[in-house]
C-alpha cells in the first residue's frame, strides 16, 4: 500500500464516537474548535514538542511517528515508553537504539475516562503499528486523562484488537465511498464541536424533540 492511501489513526477515535463527526471531518473537511478541542489541542501541543527522556532501564520518546502498511493507517504516538529486557536482537532500531525493549504506547487524553472504546480503539491501532515495525507483541497501552491527571491501563484484547480492525474496514468504507451517514441525536452530540455544522437536532419524532429539550433546554 502506497503511503498516499494511509488512513490517519486519529480518524478511527472520531469514527468510534460518531460516525458522522467522522465523516464530517475526513470526508468534508469541516472542522469547528471549542473550549474541549481547544483544551485537548494544547494538551498535544505540549507533547509533540518532542522529548526524550532516559532512566534506568526506560527510556521514554514523544511524538513517534508510526505506520502499518498492512492495515493501511498512520499517526503519531504521544509517548512511547521502553523498558530493555535483553542486549539482543535489536527491536527499536527505529529509533535508533541498540536492545531488545519491552514497548509501552502512551495516549494523552484531556479528559476522564469514557464507557465506549473510542479511545482504546486509537491507542490499539497505535500498538498494532508498533507490533509491525518492530515484530515484537504489545501486551498493554495506557490512556493518560489530563481532566483526572491519571493513567488507565489498556489491555489489547483479542476482543479489542478485532474492534479496532472492524473500525480501519468501516473507516475505509466511509473514506472510499465518500459517504456522509445521517445525523443521530446522541447525549454526546453536546460535547461535540461540530454540533451546528452536524444538526442533529434536525431529526424529526417527538422522542427526539424531547431529548433535544434535555440537552440543550
Amino acid at each position: 500500500m502506497l503511503d498516499e492511501d494511509l488512513l490517519p489513526i486519529s480518524a478511527l477515535q472520531h469514527l468510534a464516537f460518531c460516525e458522522r463527526q467522522c465523516a464530517l471531518i475526513h470526508v468534508d473537511r469541516a472542522w469547528e474548535e471549542n473550549k474541549l478541542t481547544a483544551e485537548g489541542r494544547t494538551l498535544h501541543e505540549s507533547v509533540d514538542e518532542g522529548y526524550r527522556q532516559y532512566r534506568k532501564g526506560l527510556k521514554q520518546f514523544s511524538s513517534v511517528s508510526v505506520r502499518s502498511l498492512t492495515l493501511g493507517i498512520y499517526g503519531k504516538l504521544d509517548v512511547l515508553e521502553l523498558v530493555k529486557v535483553a542486549e539482543l536482537p535489536d527491536n527499536c532500531s527505529f529509533l535508533q537504539i541498540r536492545g531488545t525493549w519491552e514497548m509501552h504506547p502512551v495516549e494523552f487524553k484531556r479528559g476522564k475516562p469514557k464507557k465506549h472504546n473510542a479511545d482504546r480503539i486509537q491507542v490499539c491501532a497505535q500498538a498494532l503499528c508498533v507490533e509491525e515495525m518492530t515484530g515484537s507483541a504489545i501486551h498493554q497501552a495506557s490512556l493518560f486523562y489530563g481532566q483526572i491527571r491519571k493513567r488507565e491501563t489498556v489491555d489489547l484484547s483479542a476482543s479489542l484488537r478485532a474492534e479496532t480492525h472492524r473500525t480501519i474496514a468501516r473507516l475505509r468504507q466511509i473514506i472510499e465511498q465518500q459517504e456522509l451517514p445521517p445525523p443521530v441525536l446522541k447525549r454526546h452530540c453536546r460535547a461535540c464541536s461540530l454540533v451546528e455544522v452536524c444538526q442533529p437536532s434536525s431529526t424529526t419524532g417527538s422522542k427526539t424533540k424531547a431529548y433535544r429539550l434535555e440537552l440543550f433546554g
